[in-house]
């Protein structure tokens, strides 16, 4: 399948260097979180609304009500603002005690199910429900409000709420201006009751989505199918009686105080119902540390929890896991990588653009997240000489050039950038500079770093990849907000691989596996080694609504066009008049929302731990092949065991070793006891029933080379879990994890143990003394590994270790 930059690829950072700075000078910026954006270059920046402001969150102090600085607030402890770039500086100066950050925009987790996966139409006829009387919160770019799947039987809409952005209406006064649609330091919206968009609709001009993207996850969720009297719905939700709260921030990148602001709207509204609520939010990026700490994830995660029973909020986990061969024999080609940083050497992470031609007219940007002791200089080897030499942790400096600005931040400096309890460093380039140019991140000190990386313009994909770091993993690609512990992430397997298209031919994809996972599904760990996602769920090649704006026979939206259509159609994602085929871990996350929605049907007052430790204890194993076991989670959404759970129903006794299942978080293990990875471990009987309950020690965890820090311990009927880390082995040695219940192994994994994937993996392995100079005499490796600057020598090896990552697949 083809890969659509419009997912994976985020906006960047548009100008990181203070104003005025000398082009070929090296000394220290401004405090970079207020030079994002320069005022001359706003209305081109990534960073910037569509009203050319740069969105703000702003932590306050406990004490502090938000709008008592003028904020609006959008999460406790949390407020927003949208200030013009050459006020950013002045406001903070104004509020020394207030932490400002931004970040670019989230996308919609689109790539360029149905009830045989995950039994919902048979827990809906079992249980008695359909999800009345629970609102289902799209948090996306909108709907199609005149679509059939979104009108109850009268034709009167099942949306009881929809918030958008545009000039507000004024038919809701105080709402709007709770919400901030009136306050110019807000971004503008107008709020819609279901009696207005009742009129709306009778009269011909209703809200619309341009995007497509909101109206096909709403309908995954929600969506009743088109109630007809004269035939039978056929793409129906998991939910179809649930009562719809939409809310639209924006139709393309979204921004983190709307993402908490429309978050605020759709839980008020749910509370003036009088209902429980979920939120599906198919969005995310990888801008952030990966560890939950960023601000988006923390206001996001302070509104549900054991205080706030019916409560939920479900995010997709990415599609940024695909991995590209590589001819040259650098790759894969990827998004994220780690590596080891040795106070013997310097390491350079370089970046290319395979594929691309020409000149590049785009920005680059690069997260790094290290283990909170770890200190480590970050430096840049930027295009067209846009270099900056060795930033220490605290630090930050900029540079400013005729075609390319670039910036380096490191650690949590003063104004307070990076987000709290994080140890990280940020760096970008915005310009114009050849593709040929290699561009790389250079590191030295002694840490371990994981980098995440984002393109935007024309360094996206389309003139080839994109930028992407050679050698790079598919583990650790879980996006941001979905990173968040608390929050649950959704990951993507098979749905179909044929369909019948709206000319009546039946569409084939022979090279996919039904119900595998999906192949640019975003895995786990987070950055601190939780397991993620937390389940998976059919998204690709789902059928749901088509919102009217985006029908590929009369626009030129994306969403539905495709690359793999037969020579005789130019439409085969059409499979009817309203209905489409599209693909992502947007797709998966909505299953989940309305399921969530079904149980809380069922029992309102459960939280969202609750909630998802009843999903997880009766996931299904996949059936597919299974090659990316790391992308996988505890398992596959199926309902079909999940009403016994809520309701104390017949549970296992005896646990069958052919039907229980289990697996790890990651695929290979660092040599300390504090870097674990989580395990989770599903119980069934021979008749597929979750087992209750074991006696003590019928269940252990053996490991070799390897140590189980955290015993295995009962999380749920059905769902226990445990942690294990590597022990001090050399590198690339092997270690076995296996689970066994009465003595009968469940199966075993082999992964590696070393503090540097590559090391792990057998890779050409760099190593020697190191230059005095930050990184200009870097050691350029011809084949793309990590360069050391070398004295006198550079010493390479190669281990005979079997590797347990699966070959990357090229998707396209």
């Amino acid at each position: 399948m083809r890969r659509v930059s419009a997912i994976v690829t985020l906006a960047a950072l548009a100008a990181l260097a203070a104003v005025g700075r000398d082009a070929r000078a090296d000394a220290p910026a401004r405090p970079l979180v207020r030079h994002l954006v320069s005022p001359s270059r706003a209305r081109s920046s990534a960073l910037v609304d569509p009203e050319g402001r740069v969105p703000m969150l702003v932590r306050v102090p406990a004490a502090d009500d938000p709008r008592a600085h003028g904020l609006l607030p959008v999460a406790p402890g949390l407020g927003a603002i949208h200030l013009a770039p050459g006020d950013v500086e002045a406001f903070a100066a104004a509020h020394p005690a207030l932490t400002l950050t931004t970040a670019p925009p989230r996308r919609t987790q689109l790539d360029y199910s149905g009830n045989n996966w995950t039994n919902a139409s048979s827990f809906r006829k079992a249980a008695g429900v359909d999800g009345t009387g629970v609102v289902v919160g799209i948090l996306d770019t909108g709907v199609d409000v005149s679509h059939a799947d979104f009108r109850d039987a009268n034709g009167k809409s099942r949306i009881a709420w929809l918030l958008r952005r545009e000039p507000p209406l004024g038919r809701h006064p105080e709402l709007e201006a709770r919400f901030g649609c009136t306050d110019p330091a807000q971004s503008p919206c107008a709020i819609y009751s279901s009696v207005e968009l009742d009129e709306l609709i009778a009269a011909g001009s209703p809200p619309g989505d341009t995007s497509g993207h909101g109206t096909h996850v709403a309908a995954i969720a929600a969506g009743n199918g088109g109630l007809s009297v004269t035939k039978k719905p056929r793409y129906v939700g998991v939910a179809p009686g649930a009562t719809l709260v939409v809310a639209a921030p924006s139709s393309e990148g979204f921004s983190d105080p709307d993402i908490l602001n429309a978050a605020r709207f759709i839980f008020d509204r749910a509370d003036a119902l009088g209902l429980p609520a979920v939120i599906n939010a198919s969005l995310g990026s990888e801008f952030g540390p990966h560890d939950g700490t960023s601000e988006l994830e923390r206001g996001l995660a302070a509104m549900i929890g054991e205080d706030a029973p019916g409560r939920a909020v479900v995010v997709a986990a990415g599609n940024d896991g695909q991995l590209y061969e590589s001819a040259r024999g650098d790759g894969p080609y990827g998004i994220h990588t780690e590596v080891r940083v040795s106070r013997h050497g310097v390491t350079r992470v370089p970046i290319v653009s395979p594929g691309a031609s020409g000149t590049i007219v785009g920005a680059g940007f690069v997260w790094l997240t290290f283990d909170p002791e770890d200190e480590v200089d970050v430096a840049l080897e930027g295009p067209l000489g846009a270099s900056i030499g060795f930033v220490g942790p605290g630090d930050d400096r900029g540079h400013r050039g005729d075609e390319v600005v670039a910036g380096v931040i490191n650690g949590q400096i003063g104004d307070g950038y990076l987000p709290e309890g994080t140890n990280g460093a940020i760096v970008s380039w915005s310009g114009t500079w050849p593709a040929s140019e290699e561009i790389a991140v250079v590191l030295r000190g002694d840490g371990h770093a994981k980098l995440w990386l984002t393109a935007t313009g024309g360094a996206g994909y389309g003139n080839g990849l994109g930028l992407m770091f050679p050698r790079a993993r598919r583990s650790g690609t879980i996006a941001v907000p979905a990173s968040h512990p608390e929050l649950i992430a959704v990951g993507c397997t098979v749905n179909r691989r044929s369909w019948p298209m709206l000319e009546g031919a039946v569409l084939v994809l022979a090279e996919l596996e039904p119900d595998d996972v999906c192949s640019f599904s975003a895995a786990g760990p987070n950055a601190l080694g939780v397991m993620k996602p937390d389940l998976v769920a059919p998204g690709m090649n789902l059928v749901s609504a088509m919102s009217r704006s985006v029908d590929p026979r009369t626009s030129d939206a994306p969403i539905f066009a495709s690359s793999v259509c037969p020579a005789e159609t130019q439409y085969c994602y059409v499979v009817d008049e309203t209905h489409a085929v599209s693909s992502g871990t947007s797709m998966s996350a909505p299953q989940v929302a309305g399921a969530m929605a079904l149980l809380l049907q069922r029992d309102p007052s459960l939280t969202q731990r609750k909630l998802l430790q009843l999903l997880q204890a009766s996931v299904a194993q996949p059936t597919g092949a299974l090659p990316f076991q790391v992308a996988a989670g505890p398992g596959r959404l199926d309902l079909a065991r999940t009403l016994d759970l809520l309701e104390g129903g017949t549970l296992g006794v005896e646990a069958s070793a052919a039907r229980s299942f289990w697996n790890l978080g990651g695929d290979y293990l660092r040599p300390r006891l504090d870097r674990t990875l989580d395990g989770v471990v599903e119980l069934r009987d021979e008749e597929g029933r979750v087992v209750g309950s074991v006696p003590p020690g019928e269940l252990e965890v053996r490991a070799v080379n390897a140590r189980v820090v955290k015993p295995i311990t009962r999380v749920a009927p059905g769902l226990w879990r445990f942690s294990v880390a590597g022990e001090a082995v050399p590198a690339g040695t092997l270690a076995t994890v296996e689970v066994r219940h009465r003595g009968v192994s469940l199966g075993k994994r082999t992964l590696p143990v070393a503090a540097d994937p590559w090391l792990a993996d057998g890779r050409l392995v760099a190593a020697g003394g190191c230059a005095a100079s930050p990184y200009a005499e870097t050691t350029r490796l011809s084949f793309g590994s990590w360069g050391c600057v070398a004295l006198g020598w550079l010493a390479a090896r190669r281990r005979t270790v079997t590797s347990s990552r699966a070959r990357p697949r090229s998707r396209r």
